[in-house]
């Protein structure tokens, strides 16, 4: 027997529209009671004829969504029907379970204010602001996604969330006069949307299995889009985290870009762009598309490595106060040679010459499974398990733990010539024209040489890359001199963070070298001026502080992955530098002596040392 219209319009109601129309949600009116049903009754009629209601944009697919929320022909016909009968009520529908108890998710170890200061301009129909909110955590977290509480629940269009260094995305939104910070919330090719993105239904949830890392200190940045409704009205909201369990796979970020990610091809109202083929598989669990509100139509397809094209995500009808971050059921694998194509079209020619829209992937390294041969499985759970140190040892670098609780591993040495050239098939090295001794440390690195390096040992163990580079800029020797990077969630080799050097340099003396004792101590452990002959020297010559490692101060200056936060501009300008050189006084052994050095530097007192995480700290990647 088939459904009266008025059956399947409560249906309906209850599957996909009571969660924004309950009362409190960012629906204008509810639909709980059978007066309100009669009453919004033609409004509802009319949107979903004109398909703006229920929210959902994409026609097409080659995955299944979550919260897919479109109707059947015979559904919207029903409405239609429903309407010509004059809006009979009939029996009432039972409580959507799902619906439920995705509304009542509130529990979480995070709850935060956001934009609580700013009244968006009442005739700005596309007002932009960022907001950087320190979490305080002391501890790495892992959330699910988020859920939103508006202040006025229909006046910010959507959020598109960044999680990143808590203390330069706070200088970031201090140094703007108004509240938060204008511009797209992206800090350091970390890019706004990696963390979610939550749309008029207060909602952004990944699938079970996956989370996003939350690191020590942590900032939420909130990027928010709102369109002035002309009153003034306040754009604050209460964000609560969805926990996660310990075990979810880590998400990470696979940003799309025209001219970042591939060169674009801009042609009358389209701007378009293909990414490289893909090197390794990559579990796709949700999508973000950033066109700007200028967009007209969005497309997004897979394209195999045998030239097959289907589609991802299709919009052919773009509306920015109804968009959202779209997540999958479950993963939907991109294989080996997968290219990304992203097309957006806008509604005039200099607007798609200026546009650059983005489309966030978000991503995750597929588990070993069944398909895989034995031996394979048992490869990649070594790796997911992080039995480091094969490559490493064989190339003559050990890797030592500065602490019985410390969740990394630090190079005993500064990374030597011979080390450089063995891996990346080169040796920029000053010294190795004027003093040559390939076991002095590499120096004349850049920040963007060494993450390099970094990535290239990686890519020996079979560990994916920690450091993405994009645009990269090489001199006619092969040094790396400008390039924007992306440093992902990896496990792989990487760079110090300064935390963890401090840590390791000076556990055991934090005092400055007046206090801590005379220049013949100091001589025993560091090559500075006053002993080195304005050179280098092999590493390892020096006694080994407490913990084993060698020549953290003194030799080369050492990268840190970290960026340098200048106190002028209060942005990040440089990368953070420790431990001071051959050519500097014994002052280079205070704890407190560190410089910001731009990270395209090429100079022969700087070199590095790298970093790993150890297998207790797997569960708690930090970005």
């Amino acid at each position: 027997m088939a459904e009266e219209p008025c059956d399947v319009v409560r249906n309906v109601i209850a599957a996909n529209c009571i969660q924004c129309h309950a009362g409190q949600g960012p629906g204008p009116f509810p639909l709980v009671t059978d007066g309100d049903l009669v009453r919004h009754g033609p409004t509802m009629v009319a949107a979903v004829e004109s398909g703006l209601m229920p929210p959902w944009l994409p026609t097409g697919a080659r995955g299944v969504f979550r919260d897919d929320c479109r109707l059947s022909p015979s559904e919207i016909a029903a409405f239609s029907q429903w309407k010509t009968m004059g809006f009979p009520l009939g029996i009432p529908a039972k409580k959507n379970a799902d619906a439920a108890a995705v509304v009542s998710v509130i529990a979480s170890p995070i709850s935060i204010d956001v934009a609580r200061d700013w009244i968006p301009s009442p005739e700005d129909p596309e007002a932009l602001r960022s907001f950087a909110t320190a979490l305080q955590n002391t501890i790495p977290l892992r959330v699910r996604g988020w859920k939103v509480i508006r202040d006025t629940p229909t006046l910010v269009v959507r959020y598109n969330l960044l999680l990143c260094d808590g203390p330069e995305a706070i200088a970031l939104d201090q140094s703007d006069p108004g509240p938060g910070f204008f511009g797209n919330g992206d800090r350091q090719n970390k890019t706004s949307g990696a963390s979610g993105a939550i749309g008029i239904d207060g909602t952004f949830q990944l699938p079970e299995g996956f989370a996003f890392a939350v690191p020590i200190n942590a900032a939420l940045v909130a990027e928010a889009l709102s369109s002035g409704r002309g009153r003034p009205e306040s754009a604050g909201a209460v964000f609560q985290a969805i926990p996660a369990a310990s075990n979810d796979r880590v998400v990470q970020s696979f940003p799309v870009i025209p001219d970042r990610s591939a060169p674009a091809l801009r042609s009358n109202q389209l701007v378009s762009v293909t990414t490289e083929p893909l090197s390794a598989p990559l579990d796709l669990v949700g999508v973000v598309i950033r066109p700007d509100m200028r967009a007209r139509s969005i497309m997004l397809h897979v394209i195999s490595e045998s030239g097959t094209e289907s589609s991802l995500i299709d919009i052919p009808r773009y509306l920015p106060s109804l968009d959202r971050g779209y997540v999958l059921q479950k993963p939907l694998t991109l294989q080996v040679g997968d290219r990304i194509r992203f097309v957006v079209r806008y509604d005039d020619d200099p607007r798609a010459r200026r546009s650059a829209p983005v489309a966030v992937l978000l991503v995750s390294q597929p588990l070993a499974d069944d398909h895989a041969p034995i031996s394979e499985r048992e490869t990649i759970a070594a790796h997911l398990s992080f039995t480091l140190g094969v490559a490493a040892k064989d190339l003559g670098i050990d890797l030592l733990s500065s602490g019985p609780d410390c969740q990394y591993l630090l190079g005993k040495t500064e990374i030597t010539q011979r080390q450089f050239m063995a891996v990346l098939k080169r040796n920029p090295s000053a010294f190795s024209q004027t003093q040559p001794n390939l076991d002095r440390p590499a120096d004349s690195i850049t920040w963007f040489d060494a993450a390099e390096f970094c990535n290239a040992l990686s890519h020996i163990e079979g560990l994916p890359p920690r450091y993405i580079l994009h645009g990269i800029e090489r001199e006619s020797d092969g040094c790396i001199t400008s390039a924007r990077v992306e440093i992902t969630t990896s496990h792989g080799y990487r760079l110090p963070r300064e935390s963890e050097w401090l840590r390791t340099a000076c556990s055991d003396k934090s005092k400055s070298p007046d206090e801590h004792g005379d220049a013949v101590v100091l001589e025993t452990t560091a090559w500075l001026s006053p002993w080195a002959n304005n050179i280098s020297h092999p590493v390892a010559t020096k006694a080994p502080n407490a913990s084993g490692f060698y020549d953290l101060v003194g030799n080369v200056w050492e990268w840190c992955e970290d960026a340098w936060i200048d106190s002028e501009s209060r942005g990040p300008t440089a990368r953070v530098v420790r431990g001071g050189a051959w050519c500097d006084g014994i002052a280079a052994a205070n704890c407190e002596f560190r410089s910001g050095i731009a990270a395209g530097t090429r100079n022969s007192p700087f070199g590095f040392r790298i970093a790993v995480d150890t297998p207790a700290s797997t569960s708690t990647p930090q970005p």
